[in-house]
């Protein structure tokens, strides 16, 4: 049974491993979707797929091993108008996308519609994204579409032969035309955020390269030769140079736990300096199958040019 949201509908079916046996409902299932917290867990519908007819499950019943669990949830974004992928490439194995901001590579709490996963199979491609964006970062997505190519470019990923180069747009000027930060990362036990990264025991190398310089900003090439969550970011933020719009490593990271409840108001955007983190898979190099290295760029959204 898989953990991941239905494409059908919003929601998971779990089956209870022996080790959760006697364990409360609301916990279980809040252990098994990371992405939830408890208390989300506790609001949820939860049906026991073995005995239908009992309607649902309280958050403080205990579940039992091999017991099959429903976990079903209102659409989050059900009257979203996604922004749409441009397709830069497609052939019998791969497909390239120019993912625009605000659109989840996958399914997360608050986002179903407005998801990769979910236009890929609305446009009728049978492909699945063979790495994630953070839904506020824009470019460049690989989507594979044989079971043949995710494996080898899981691989490649995993050997560190797929060199992937972003355009950030930070606030603050660089001291160096070209750097490499190196500060070991880890999660921010200090944060009110459980996702936030911060200084660790974790080896992180970034190369960052000055593009362009404008009054207050720069535009930065970033190549992570790393892949720690959020590596590019936190690097940035612990240089001093935050990108523009970050709600989680810019000036407050209050700003992010309050985008997850409502609009930002016009002064929070103001200090953030734009409604979405300023960064950009631009360009991607790749091992192929037949042994050579396929090229793909996205430009810079011109948004994100006029920033600077």
């Amino acid at each position: 049974m898989s953990d991941e949201p239905d494409e059908t509908e919003a929601g998971w079916t779990l089956t209870v491993d022996p080790g959760s046996d006697g364990c409360r409902v609301d916990r279980f299932v809040a252990q098994r979707i990371r992405r939830l917290s408890r208390n989300r867990a506790s609001r949820l519908v939860i049906l026991d797929l073995d005995a239908p007819s009992r309607g649902p499950l309280k958050k403080s019943a205990p579940v039992r091993a091999g017991q099959r669990l429903r976990v079903e949830r209102p659409l989050p974004d059900a009257d979203a108008a996604p922004p749409v992928p441009r397709v830069l490439h497609a052939d019998a194995e791969l497909l390239v996308l120019d993912k625009p901001a605000g659109l989840a590579t996958h399914p997360t709490a608050s986002r179903f519609v407005a998801t990769v996963t979910r236009w890929l199979r609305r446009e009728g491609y049978a492909a699945e994204p063979a790495h994630r964006l953070d839904v506020e970062t824009s470019g460049l997505l690989l989507a594979t579409r044989t079971p043949e190519a995710a494996r080898h470019l899981k691989a490649a990923f995993a050997a560190h032969r797929v060199e992937k180069t972003y355009l950030a747009l930070v606030e603050g000027q660089p001291a160096a035309d070209a750097w490499e930060e190196t500060a070991p990362l880890g999660f921010d036990a200090a944060s009110l955020v459980r996702l936030k990264m911060g200084r660790g025991a974790l080896e992180a190398r970034t190369a960052f390269r000055v593009v362009r310089r404008g009054a207050r900003r720069a535009l930065v090439e970033a190549r992570p030769l790393t892949g720690r969550q959020h590596q590019i970011r936190v690097h940035l933020a612990l240089a001093g140079l935050p990108l523009v719009g970050d709600k989680l490593y810019g000036p407050d990271e209050r700003l992010f736990l309050a985008s997850l409840e409502r609009p930002l108001t016009a002064d929070e955007l103001a200090l953030l300096g734009h409604p979405r983190q300023a960064l950009h898979a631009w360009r991607v190099a790749l091992p192929w199958r037949d042994g050579a290295t396929r090229r793909f760029e996205s430009p810079l959204p011109s948004a994100l040019e006029e920033l600077l």
